[in-house]
């Protein structure tokens, strides 16, 4: 699968690149990602990241949609800080869905450490559905996760994931100072 892999991770960094520069071709190359990487998931027996590939594919849809049409009267959406009300269930959702996908992976899968996988997978969605408010906060939550993630990936010989995941990192970084100077100058 290692071919698919390169081919994948190749994918996922130009669309994160896209991301960070608020270029609205992230969605349409993020769900190619997606459903390349749903495939090596399953292989690698990364069950919750497999799972996370099909909720993706739908939040994909979603954030483009938002990006074009989500502004006011229906214009293109601006970065924004994340409203104070939405930290509560930010945080509850995640710590909720790490629990239960955890739970699920310990008692019906094989795999080797579910609450790592679960709390990446939970996580990303959170993460995912705020880049596709354009909260700026999005950044942060994607570098933590990009950090576990790589050791994650290393731990199951995913090294040219494992890769994609340092350089996500390093987009995310990237990401999160071109949003924030593109909030500052709104």
């Amino acid at each position: 699968m290692t071919g698919i892999e390169i081919v994948a991770a190749a994918i996922t960094a130009v669309s994160i690149w896209f991301a960070a520069r608020q270029n609205v071709w992230y969605y349409p190359t993020g769900i190619v990602s997606v459903i390349l990487y749903g495939w090596i998931y399953v292989g690698a027996r990364l069950y919750a990241e497999a799972g996370l590939q099909a909720v993706w594919f739908l939040l994909m849809i979603y954030g483009w949609y938002e990006w074009l049409y989500g502004g006011e009267k229906a214009t293109e959406l601006r970065v924004s800080r994340t409203p104070r009300r939405a930290w509560a269930g930010i945080l509850f959702a995640g710590v909720v869905m790490s629990a239960v996908i955890a739970m699920i992976q310990h008692r019906f899968t094989d795999n080797p450490a579910p609450l790592v996988d679960s709390s990446i997978a939970a996580f990303s969605i959170v993460a995912q559905f705020m880049t596709a408010r354009k909260w700026i906060e999005n950044w942060p939550f994607w570098i933590v996760i990009d950090v576990f993630a790589v050791v994650l990936y290393v731990d199951r010989g995913l090294y040219p994931t494992a890769v994609l995941y340092a350089v996500l990192l390093l987009l995310g970084i990237r990401g999160y100072y071109e949003w924030r100077r593109s909030l500052a100058s709104a």
